[in-house]
């Protein structure tokens, strides 16, 4: 049969180039990576043996052979047009490799083209025989002595290298339909790049695969109904009002991503689909490295609206072509395919069957099981999905090792109880790991946010790539994209909105809460009512509340009076409700826990309770008229079907958490605020609850938060807050938030503390560092300067100092503008001598663990303790002596033997106490026991639920 290799793409064509010369010729095939390559796309050293075809005799090659990739995106009509576009990229090839100032060495020995093009074979005139009769003049024009261009020298120095190439050979389109033929193994790795339009008529055709009875049916069922159910963004989520639902290519936004210090900058879209469409069956991929992702992005950042996004075009690829679609799935196609092409993309080539998995739904449902793997899960979905029978997970096993697919596992970080995280973890790395042993090509997506993502999450399998903020441009072109979308008609509105945006961009001042999807769509709403916009991130969210509430009872509804009256209570309903929701969710498989009906009423009842109202009494129907208000008209609380009530924009939840622990006295709100500070899932209340206390000009509050800041790690020896601080990354967390941006006095206390973390290992979340530093060095010369000093301090420092303040710098370098370029070539003070290094502390560590006075209880959970780190350190030569001798990474990860012995120490009072004074005298010699304490110990501290604790 023929195949598509159009549909491939210039990257799918050179991985399949890759697989025919590796079944071909074996291992010794060598694939470069991307990059910069020097004119070889794969390379072989040795001896090659071209097995007979009807066109040429066997011959054995001897040496060095290139092996370059052509693919023509469009084939032409006419024959002698292919040729002469496949001629053009021979003779440039031809050109770099004759040229002594190209770079590329060492010329090869044999050189073979590979190309879709397909060659006519007609004698003399044909396609072939023009590109071998091409190649062959174009050696005699440089043995030509009257063809000299420039001097004679110069051309002799060019046929001296092109004459180092003995032969060559034309793979052409025709040569590799006649391998694909031939080759079950390859043409079965590539069915989603092979296969005709209407995939799933076609599967068995394809893969040489007959499904199970029904399986097929219940795919393309699940298919098509996703395609319309799953694609849907509401406004009305995030309170605008707009109940309609709206496909999210209309709305989507591809978001900036930083890729680390070796790669640069890109988009995630990008990123992602570019490495869709990669062929990523292990033994066959060219991919070196990682072939998961993880996508970490900070609250609101649009990691949900992408991952929605990326399913959806992937679906839409797979259906596209079919012939049962409505005119609705028509539409919807034809809309991805154009919102792809506003980010510069075509449909996915590589046709992956994709599916989405919401993990805090997983949690609840499947969390506590520990048999119930996440294939086990997809079945289920599917088959709920389906009216063609139930899916069993060996046959959608048997569909992964035969088809490619996308997984999207959306919201790893609202998975937060640490048993619950630990297990769907070990489900992750499970499914990924026999994929591998399987030989699926399966792309696995993983999103998060980064504050407390600290697990290895199978690290040999899966790469980090960070979200980044909206520029101010982007910002301001997606605000007029929804508000397009919103208001629909209204011309004059729209302006006006559009016009404030971009004043907002263009002002110092607002233009930091220009950073997220959601934070603009709030700015838009409030901008849309008139509302004022405040330079902080809580005053905006707090001020798109009362935007909400304004808009509802100033409308001539049945519900304006009860705003009106009691716009205090449900204020407070709202803030209990959201600070109950944020509790419930740290806890067991309730990531996504959501109020009953019956729980709504009983908190709406205690809020009216304690105003002095009669809920059982005469003010029983004020109980249900307030209750309809916040579920109907604010929209906010929403209802999740059987499942009650909830927030459906979590960073909204959070806002009203923040709002509860910041109501009281200021001793009590400043002692929760202490217990919270170092819970990766309260972080965000915790930011929006310090927001608050800045919000208010009342200096003793201001005084109060900041000292809580500088002093947070005093006295905390259960999470061993003087070894692994958290206080520094909070201080820039405030800062980067903007909220003591025009206050000098205690921003300038707050960068102090926050260049402690280049005093610090290496972090998990260096590169989020670099951004805040990078950002608050933007502000202004003076915080360009006190960054810089920072810098020139800790490059002076102990070595551990030195090594962060180095790794800083060449994230630095991921920057095109702003200061950070210049940050990355800040060197030490000239003349300043390096810091001493402190003597080994061992000794110290040891006397301190035997005099520490101890209960013999406690004395016992600290000596386990001891012999736990004692176990740490010397496995961790163990693998240093492994990976030398074998040149593999190794696992570090301590057993949960380990673990348990050091957290249990740690919860005894005495047994911190006496463990925290000891590690201080070998913390800076120890970077194996830091990094272990900071990602695989602290963690399932920071993670206990405190919920009850903040009451």
């Amino acid at each position: 049969m023929a195949y598509d290799l159009e549909q491939l793409g210039s990257t799918g064509f050179q991985d399949l180039a890759a697989a025919l010369l590796l079944d071909a010729f074996g291992p010794g095939v060598q694939v470069m990576g991307s990059g910069r390559d020097g004119g070889r796309d794969l390379y072989y050293k040795g001896q090659l043996i071209w097995k007979p075809t009807e066109d040429q005799a066997s011959e054995v090659w001897e040496g060095y052979t290139v092996f370059q990739v052509k693919h023509k995106e469009t084939l032409e009509s006419r024959h002698t047009a292919n040729a002469a576009w496949l001629w053009s990229q021979v003779r440039e090839e031809l050109d770099a490799w004759a040229d002594p100032s190209s770079g590329r060495g060492p010329v090869p020995d044999f050189l073979v083209f590979i190309s879709n093009v397909p060659l006519t074979p007609v004698p003399d005139s044909g396609g072939h025989d023009f590109i071998n009769a091409s190649i062959s003049q174009y050696v005699a024009s440089l043995e030509d002595g009257s063809r000299d261009v420039g001097t004679g020298a110069e051309r002799r120095a060019r046929l001296h290298r092109i004459k180092r190439i003995r032969k060559w050979r034309v793979w052409d389109g025709n040569q590799i339909q006649a391998l694909l033929n031939t080759s079950l193994a390859v043409r079965q790795a590539f069915p989603g790049f092979l296969t005709a339009a209407d995939v799933f008529a076609n599967l068995s055709q394809i893969t040489g695969f007959v499904s199970p009875e029904n399986l097929e049916a219940a795919l393309r069922a699940h298919a098509r109904t996703t395609l319309v159910g799953e694609g849907m963004i509401y406004f009305d989520e995030a309170g605008a009002g707009d109940t309609t639902g709206l496909p999210v290519h209309q709305v989507v936004i591809d978001l900036p991503v930083t890729l680390g210090h070796d790669v640069g900058s890109g988009s995630v879209i990008q990123q992602v689909l570019d490495h869709g469409e990669r062929m990523l069956k292990p033994k066959l991929t060219t991919v070196d490295g990682p072939r998961h992702l993880i996508v970490a992005g900070a609250p609101g950042n649009g990691k949900t609206t992408i991952s929605k996004f990326l399913v959806q075009a992937y679906r839409a690829a797979m259906l596209s072509g079919a012939e049962d679609l409505s005119t609705h799935h028509r539409a919807l196609i034809a809309g991805m395919r154009q919102a792809l092409g506003r980010f510069g993309r075509a449909m996915p080539r590589h046709r992956r069957w994709a599916m989405r998995i919401d993990l805090a739904e997983y949690a609840r449902d499947h969390g506590q099981n520990i048999d119930s793997t996440l294939i086990r899960y997809i079945a289920e979905r599917i088959s709920l999905r389906s009216d063609a029978g139930k899916v069993q997970p060996n046959n959608l096993l048997a569909w992964m090792r035969r088809w490619p697919w996308f997984l999207m596992l959306d919201g790893l970080d609202e998975v937060t109880d640490p048993t619950v995280r630990k297990r769907l973890i070990e489900r992750v790395t499970e499914l990924v790991t026999n994929a591998d042993a399987d030989d699926c090509d399966l792309f696995v997506v993983l999103t998060t946010r980064p504050m407390g993502f600290t697990e290895p999450i199978a690290p040999t399998q899966f790469k980090r790539i960070d979200l980044d903020y909206l520029q101010p441009a982007e910002a301001v072109r997606y605000g007029t994209l929804v508000t397009k979308i919103r208001l629909r008609n209204d011309l004059d509105r729209i302006d006006r909105v559009t016009r404030q945006l971009q004043s907002a961009a263009a002002d110092d001042a607002l233009r930091n809460l220009l950073r997220t999807p959601l934070q603009v769509l709030i700015m838009t709403i409030i901008i849309g009512a008139a509302g004022k916009l405040a330079p902080d991130r809580f005053s905006l969210f707090w001020g798109y509340y009362e935007t909400i509430f304004r808009r509802e009872r100033d409308k001539q509804t049945g519900f304006s009076r009860i705003l009106q009256e009691h716009g205090q209570q449900i204020q407070q309903l709202h803030e209990r409700i959201g600070f109950e929701l944020q509790d419930r969710s740290e806890v067991g498989n309730r990531s996504d826990a959501a109020l009953t009906d019956q729980e709504l009423h009983n908190i709406t009842w205690g809020v009216l309770d304690q105003a002095g109202f009669k809920p059982s009494g005469i003010d029983e129907d004020l109980l249900t008229k307030i209750v309809n208000a916040a579920t109907r008209r604010l929209v906010l609380i929403a209802p999740r079907g059987d499942e009650g009530y909830g927030f459906d924009v979590r960073s909204l939840q959070e806002l009203m958490a923040a709002m509860y622990l910041t109501t009281g006295p200021l001793d009590v709100i400043i002692h929760r605020l202490r217990i919270a500070a170092a819970s990766p899932h309260w972080r965000n209340t915790w930011i929006f609850a310090a927001g608050r206390l800045f919000s208010v000009p009342q200096e003793h509050q201001q005084q109060a938060l900041i000292e809580l800041v500088e002093t947070i790690d005093e006295r905390a020896d259960e999470r061993l807050g003087s070894i692994v601080p958290i206080g520094p990354r909070l201080a820039l967390d405030l800062i980067d938030d903007g909220m003591a941006r025009s206050l000098p006095r205690w921003r300038d206390r707050l960068i102090a503390q926050g260049l402690r973390t280049l005093w610090a290992p290496p972090s998990t979340d260096l590169l989020d560092t670099v951004h805040i530093l990078a950002r608050f060095a933007d502000t202004g010369e003076s915080q360009r300067h006190t960054i810089a000093e920072g810098l020139r301090d800790a490059l002076a420092g102990p070595a551990v100092a030195r090594l962060t303040a180095r790794l800083v710098q060449r994230d630095m370098k991921v920057y095109k503008s702003g200061s950070a370029p210049w940050l990355a070539t800040v060197r030490k003070r000239e003349g300043a001598n390096l810091a001493p290094e402190a003597p080994d502390g061992w000794a110290d560590f040891t006397e301190e663990i035997t005099t520490y006075p101890l209960t013999e209880e406690a004395r016992g959970k600290v000596s386990a303790a001891v012999a736990a780190i004692h176990v740490i350190l010397r496995h961790n030569e163990l693998q240093r002596a492994k990976r030398r001798k074998s040149r593999s990474k190794g696992s570090l990860a301590p057993t949960e033997r380990e673990v348990s012995a050091i957290l249990t120490a740690l919860a005894d009072e005495q047994g911190a106490a006496a463990l925290a004074s000891a590690l201080h005298h070998i913390a800076a010699h120890e970077p194996v026991l830091l990094q272990a304490l900071q990602e695989e110990i602290l963690p399932l501290v920071h993670r206990a639920a405190i919920g009850e604790h903040l009451r």
